[in-house]
């Protein structure tokens, strides 16, 4: 519709609500409040009309006034005890010199809402041009007990420095892009980074746009907290009963636990088997020959497993070539030799780890810098002063589905 159609017949919008779920007590703790047009038997989405651009500011703060008013209403009236999540642009503060948002929040607590009670969700961020007064408003908004979200993670990267700014309590990621393979692999990375963000923060993930079983063990596995999607709960224009999933959530959740315990145990046998494997192997090499040839000879005949090894210090010096198989044969690089790996992740504390446990270790699945595709690393003491990295071939991997995870 025309944006200019919906303005003028803002007398027909009501708000719709979705459930949104928690991990921990399986029950339904929020509801999202979004916008819908009637249109004699069905209803129309605003969201349209509140992405797009050309749409002024001021006319979708006053939409979502109106239906953040009646909604406000319907859930005082309905004495609902869950939190109640309201979208606000990150521009519209600018536009509100009239603090009409704050104002009525206040309003509203004088007719007794619990303000800990609302969420406002922050859409738009990465186009705000005064992030300081923005986190401003909603640090000030913090002292009557609402809550904060960031929307719109996952569908790009966002300012890291701008969200800490706003200190939220909520990152909220959306997995709709899962739905596109070809962005699957950066998408991964990006999750993992707003996973480590929201712990440094102290906020909670909310995984929202949840369709399918494999989207929901995802979010869960992800160290997602909160569940918001079609798979869980449709848009409805009435709350539910706090339980109502809560049967199906520990039916899928135990189910999820199951599939976890398998892919832990597949890493934990594949790390032992292959610690027996290296120390058997290192008891047939010859000590008098070179640090090369020692590493050589343990590279031959694993090269199904394998496809790359090296040796390096305690300091992440590497002391010998790199071993890598292409095709039929094991190729010495020479010119990697002297430089240092002390800057990679986890390097100084697995190798404590090694020297202190005296066994190898598994690493976690990463993208190889040079190919881009996803491996692990089995990392392995061979004594005091040198430290084995055998880089794990993605076709093995490809081939035990239950470590690429």
């Amino acid at each position: 519709m025309d944006p200019l159609d919906v303005v003028l017949q803002v007398d027909e919008v009501e708000p719709h609500f979705q459930a949104i779920f928690s991990a921990d007590s399986h029950e339904i703790i929020g509801y999202e409040v979004l916008g819908r047009l009637r249109q004699q038997e069905r209803t129309i989405s605003l969201g349209p009309f509140f992405h797009d651009a050309n749409v002024p500011d001021d006319f979708k703060m006053e939409m979502d006034l109106k239906v953040q008013q009646l909604a406000l209403n319907y859930y005082m009236e309905q004495n609902i005890q869950q939190h109640l999540f309201l979208n606000i642009g990150a521009n519209y503060f600018a536009t509100d010199t009239d603090d009409q948002f704050l104002n009525q929040l206040l309003a509203y607590q004088e007719k007794g809402l619990d303000l800990s009670k609302i969420v406002i969700e922050i859409m738009g961020h990465q186009a705000t041009s005064d992030i300081d007064s923005l986190s401003h408003t909603l640090k000030y908004l913090q002292t009557f007990g609402v809550k904060v979200v960031v929307d719109e993670l996952g569908t790009g990267m966002s300012n890291v420095e701008d969200i800490m700014l706003m200190e939220p309590d909520i990152l909220k990621v959306d997995l709709e892009v899962l739905q596109n393979e070809s962005m699957s692999t950066s998408f991964h990375g990006i999750i993992h980074s707003l996973s480590l963000l929201a712990r440094k923060l102290g906020a909670e993930l909310l995984f929202n746009g949840i369709a399918s079983n494999y989207q929901f063990h995802y979010a869960w596995r992800n160290n997602g907290r909160y569940y918001q999607g079609d798979f869980l709960s449709e848009i409805k224009p009435h709350f539910l009963a706090v339980d109502v999933l809560k049967k199906r959530f520990r039916l899928d959740i135990q189910q999820f636990i199951e599939i976890e315990r398998t892919k832990l145990m597949a890493k934990y046998q594949l790390a032992r088997t292959l610690n027996q494997l290296i120390s058997g192997k290192g008891k047939e090499v010859k000590k008098h020959r070179s640090l090369d040839e020692q590493v050589d000879y343990l590279a031959r005949g694993l090269e199904d497993i394998f496809f790359k090894v090296y040796v390096t210090d305690e300091d992440g010096f590497q002391k010998t070539v790199n071993l890598i198989y292409n095709e039929e044969e094991w190729e010495w690089d020479s010119l990697v030799k002297g430089k240092n790996w002390s800057w990679r992740p986890y390097f100084i504390e697995n190798v404590i780890r090694m020297k202190e446990e005296k066994t190898g270790i598994l690493s976690d699945l990463y993208n190889d810098i040079e190919t881009g595709e996803r491996i692990r690393t089995f990392s392995y003491p061979l004594d005091s002063d040198y430290y084995l990295f055998m880089d794990i071939s993605p076709m093995y991997l490809d081939d035990h589905e239950d470590l690429l995870w």
